[in-house]
C-alpha cells in the first residue's frame, strides 16, 4: 500500500479508475507557518470528497473547480449531495513536502520533481486514475524525463510521443498560456499552469479545447 499523502476520503470510485487531481507539494499558510514556529500544529481537516466546500476550501480547489466549471463539468460542493462523479476526484501532490511555496527554503525545481517520483508512481500504480489532472507545467515534463519513463510506461502503459499543446485563446495583455495533452495506455493526462501564473484568468483556462474523450471520462 502507498504511503504517499492523499488529502481525499478514499471512496471505490477513486481507488480505481478515479479522476486525479496532482499539484506540486503541499503549501501552507501563513496562519500554519506561525504556528509551526511556536511548535503547534494545527488539527487536520476530516477528510471528504474533493469538492466539499465545508472541508479544507483552499484557493487551489476553488480555482480548479471553476477551470472544470469553465469546461462545463459541475462538481457539488454540499455534504450530501455528492455522487459517484464528485466521489471519483481524488487529490494528491507530487512531492510529499509542505512548504510556503516552490521558492522557499526547500526550493521545488525540475530535478527536485525527478528525485521525488518514488511515492506519487506508487500512488499511480495503486490508483491507476483514468485521468490525470497536473496543475503546474513541469509536472508532465518530469513524467516524461527519459529517467523515469521506463517505469512510467511498465505502470501506465505505452508512451504514444510528445504531447499535444492547446494554446489559450489571448489575454488582456495579449499573453497566451498552454495545456498540454497526453496519453499513456488508458489514463489521460491535461496539464495545465498552476494557479497563481501572473496574468491566468479562468476565462483563458475555459478556452482550452478540452477533448470529447477526457471530458466523457470525467463525466462519466
Amino acid at each position: 500500500m502507498a504511503s504517499h499523502h492523499v488529502i481525499t476520503k478514499d471512496y471505490p470510485e477513486n481507488l480505481s479508475g478515479g479522476i486525479m487531481v496532482c499539484g506540486i507539494n503541499f503549501g501552507y499558510s501563513a496562519e500554519e507557518e506561525a504556528l509551526d514556529a511556536q511548535g503547534k500544529t494545527k488539527a487536520p481537516e476530516p477528510l471528504s470528497f474533493f469538492s466539499d466546500e465545508t472541508i479544507n476550501n483552499t484557493r487551489f480547489r476553488t480555482r480548479v473547480l471553476n477551470w472544470l466549471s469553465g469546461w462545463g463539468i459541475q462538481l457539488e460542493t454540499q455534504p450530501g449531495k455528492e455522487g459517484p462523479r464528485e466521489r471519483a476526484f481524488w487529490q494528491t501532490n507530487w512531492s510529499d513536502t509542505q512548504t510556503r511555496s516552490v521558492d522557499s527554503h526547500e526550493k521545488i525545481n525540475f530535478e527536485t520533481l525527478v528525485n521525488d517520483a518514488d511515492g506519487i508512481l506508487e500512488l499511480i500504480e495503486q490508483r491507476r486514475p483514468s485521468v490525470i489532472i497536473f496543475v503546474g507545467s513541469q509536472l508532465i515534463e518530469a513524467l516524461n524525463d527519459i529517467r523515469l519513463r521506463k517505469r512510467v510506461e511498465t505502470i501506465l502503459g505505452p508512451r504514444p510521443g510528445n504531447a499535444q499543446i492547446v494554446r489559450s485563446k489571448p489575454g488582456s495583455n495579449g499573453s497566451t498560456f498552454k495545456m498540454l495533452l497526453q496519453t499513456f495506455g488508458d489514463t489521460s493526462i491535461v496539464s495545465l499552469p498552476h494557479p497563481q501564473t501572473i496574468g491566468l484568468t479562468n476565462e483563458q483556462v475555459a478556452s482550452f479545447s478540452l477533448p470529447e474523450e477526457v471530458r466523457a471520462k470525467i463525466l462519466r
